[in-house]
Parts: structure tokens; C-alpha cells; sequence
């Protein structure tokens, strides 16, 4: 059984909406893990390319078929990270293959389909997905949040900067999403205490579910897994709103 939960506008949009918000550079973050260097994804792999990106020079690997690649073989090393008492981070940069319906990352027991986390983008319905389970309820909680849309037909403005925290402290997930304003869920069964649950003994899947599903198609810049809460933009914007100029929608390089 999957639930929704309540949304809401984070408190901190409120104070910086009207401000240009500045929080550091997402190629290099503190206790980072990043993901794209476990799996050691270069160039000379079969179906992997390099693409320009928006953060300059560092690496983005554009992925397309036939590449696909099972459970990360250190997995525990994502986690650990995503099993901090104060809660975790995970960051994307991507650009997103047109009409695919994609997993961004998926974290599951051996043998079991059903997630204990899984954040998917599906560029045909320009939806961004967040599934997971919470330490008090055997039930699968999801939310569903509108991807932007892209008005300049430029490669770079493509690309969707995500940020997703589950912050224990005040029991919500909070979600950046390129420069529009930040949004809080209520986490769970809105329960104090409560956990995402991730099992020491979990896999962890890039791009894909469990079974080779829902690969993921396009270009990727940035994956990686925070073990602390971040309540700050992790990039630049000169306006945080839902009605701001095309050109500035998208975060500053």
C-alpha cells in the first residue's frame, strides 16, 4: 500500500525568496559520498560517454544503452550515510532523456522488489518520485513533486538540480528543486522519532531498480549521498519563486 503525505512550503523559503541565496558548490561537499566515483564509472564503458555539464570542469558521463550495472559492490558505504540519527541528503544534477521513466537511485533488501527508498524521474510525465519506508509502519509512503519545465532551448538548461533531506528533527523531508522554492513533507505517519528505514544488509541500485527496470537515460554531473541534513540551497539563484523569468529558472554557474 502506498500513502501520500501532507505538503507544505518550508519556513526557510519564506525568509530568502526575495534574495539571491548562495550555499557553496556541490562538485566538492563535505563527508560526500559520491556515487559516480564507487562505481567507477569512466568513458571507455560500453554505452557511457563524456558531456559537458553545468559545473565546470568536472566530469558528466551521459548513459544510454546497452550500459547497466547491477548493485553497487559497497553498498554499505551509501548505508551508513543514510543511516545517521539526524537524517541524510541526496543530491542530483542530470539531464533526463526524453519520455524515459528512470530510477535515480533505489535502496532494497536482496531478493526483494520493494524499496526501502527509491527517488525516480520520469521526463515523460515530468514527475519527480520519492518512495520509502519509515522504522514505525510496514507500510510504503510516496510523494510526487511537478519536475520544471525547460522554456530555452539550450542543453545546458536541461539539466534538473535536486536536492532531498529527511531531517529527523522535525520529522519532514524537505526538496530543492533548480530555483523554485523549497518544499516540506510531513515524514511518514508524522509520528515523532520516526526513521526512513535502511537495513544494514541493503543493496544499493544507480539508476535503475532491481531487475535491470526503469533504467535511467541521459546525462548525470552529480550523485551522491550527504550523511547530515542540509537546510540550505545547495546552488545559486538569483530568485526563488514559482513565477520567475525563464532566464532565471535555472540556477547560476
Amino acid at each position: 500500500m502506498t500513502l501520500s503525505i501532507n505538503r507544505f512550503h518550508c519556513l526557510v523559503f519564506h525568509q530568502v525568496a526575495k534574495h539571491e541565496h548562495r550555499s557553496g558548490n556541490t562538485s566538492e561537499l563535505p563527508e560526500e559520498v559520491d556515487i559516480l566515483k564507487l562505481i567507477n564509472v569512466t568513458a571507455k564503458d560500453p554505452g557511457v560517454s563524456l558531456v559537458e555539464g553545468p559545473i565546470n570542469n568536472y566530469p558528466a558521463y551521459k548513459f544510454r544503452l546497452p550500459y547497466g550495472n547491477v548493485a553497487l559492490a559497497n553498498s554499505t558505504t551509501v548505508t551508513n550515510a543514510m543511516s545517521k540519527a539526524s537524517g541524510f541528503t541526496v543530491v542530483f544534477l542530470y539531464r533526463q532523456q526524453k519520455n524515459n521513466l528512470g530510477t535515480l537511485l533505489s535502496i532494497n533488501s536482496p531478493g526483494r522488489l520493494t524499496p526501502w527508498f527509491q527517488l525516480g524521474s520520469n521526463s515523460r510525465t515530468g514527475l519527480l518520485s520519492l518512495k520509502y519506508r519509515i522504522d514505525t509502519s510496514s507500510r510504503l509512503y510516496q510523494a510526487e513533486w511537478n519536475l520544471p519545465i525547460h522554456h530555452r532551448k539550450s542543453p545546458l538548461a536541461a539539466w534538473t538540480w535536486i536536492s532531498v533531506s529527511a531531517d529527523y528533527s522535525t520529522s519532514t523531508l524537505r526538496l530543492d528543486l533548480d530555483c523554485l522554492p523549497s518544499k516540506c513533507e510531513l515524514l511518514g505517519s508524522h509520528s515523532e522519532n520516526s526513521h526512513i528505514s535502511i537495513p544494514q544488509d541493503s543493496l544499493v541500485y544507480f539508476r535503475q531498480e532491481p531487475g535491470r527496470k526503469k533504467k535511467f537515460l541521459g546525462s548525470m554531473q552529480v550523485a551522491k549521498v550527504l550523511p547530515y541534513v542540509v537546510t540550505e540551497r545547495l546552488w545559486s539563484c538569483l530568485h526563488i519563486s514559482e513565477h520567475s523569468a525563464p532566464q532565471h529558472r535555472k540556477p547560476i554557474i
